[in-house]
């Protein structure tokens, strides 16, 4: 199911899929920004793992892989779309360097270059280098702990959508997300169109568009004010309904980005919907 998809796509890290399916010719990830969240200018090793964890947080990595990153059956509640099983990073990021980290998460490459699913590269491309050192200095606070997941099973819910052109790997959806990017809206707008393509995009797609049948386009958000979006990113409630669904659960990570930070993504997305069409 779509759902399903995109609340993978949302929460994971390092979820692969452990067939073997040929090397990836991708080069080693290098960062498409100069933006980077609030606390990327850390100056010591506890202010970048403080900031590594919070990314974390935001970034969804502790959905799928839960709080120990010990791995989960993320779709366990919709088995005819398979069991995504996001694996037990405690016991993989030992094993990769932080180039190779680097790589797999921006580029979408592991390190045997086997092809990758699920692992939302298309928006950690757009992390800062200060961020993703953080993000991969706290992942290495982890003891390895624990039995890796079983193997993903892919059900007839992902074999239609990837048919249907809906979904891809992660070197389809990297392209995707570059190539159709949301529209630039000025000087003033570049934290929030940062902001936006890296924490908001995964579930409502490229330029913020949506996804047919899941997610709305952000034009929406003209129909809200200031203060309502503020509420719905921090507590997931929307105007009419107190449950939104996947961005009900979502709002756990987005209660962690900052004031400045929140206020950045409102401000475009604001913008965006007021812009010329």
């Amino acid at each position: 199911m779509r759902a399903a998809m995109i609340l993978l796509a949302a929460a994971s890290l390092c979820a692969c899929t452990q067939e073997e399916t040929g090397a990836g010719g991708q080069a080693a990830a290098a960062s498409l920004t100069t933006v980077s969240f609030d606390g990327a200018d850390y100056k010591t090793n506890p202010e970048k793992l403080a900031h590594g964890a919070r990314l974390a947080r935001v970034l969804g990595c502790l959905g799928c892989h839960g709080d120990n990153l010990q791995g989960t059956n993320v779709t366990k509640d919709d088995p005819g779309f398979g069991d995504m099983n996001a694996p037990n990073l405690t016991l993989l990021v030992p094993l990769y360097s932080d180039a190779e980290l680097d790589r797999a998460i921006r580029a979408g490459v592991p390190r045997d270059g086997r092809e990758f699913w699920f692992m939302p590269s298309e928006a950690y491309q757009f992390l800062s280098d200060s961020d993703m050192s953080a993000l991969i200095a706290y992942l290495r606070t982890y003891r390895a702990e624990g039995k890796q997941m079983p193997p993903l099973r892919v059900g007839e819910g992902l074999r239609k959508q990837v048919a249907e052109g809906s979904f891809a790997n992660a070197e389809g959806m990297l392209r995707r997300y570059r190539d159709d990017p949301p529209p630039d809206l000025g000087e003033q707008h570049r934290m929030g169109r940062h902001l936006s393509r890296v924490v908001c995009a995964e579930c409502h797609n490229s330029a913020l568009q949506g996804f047919e049948d899941f997610t709305p386009d952000l034009d929406i958000a003209g129909a809200y004010s200031h203060a309502e979006l503020e509420a719905l990113l921090t507590t997931g409630k929307g105007k009419a309904k107190p449950d939104l669904g996947l961005m009900t659960l979502s709002a756990g990570r987005f209660a962690k980005l900052t004031a400045r930070e929140r206020k950045a993504i409102i401000d475009y997305v604001k913008a965006r919907a007021e812009r010329p069409h």
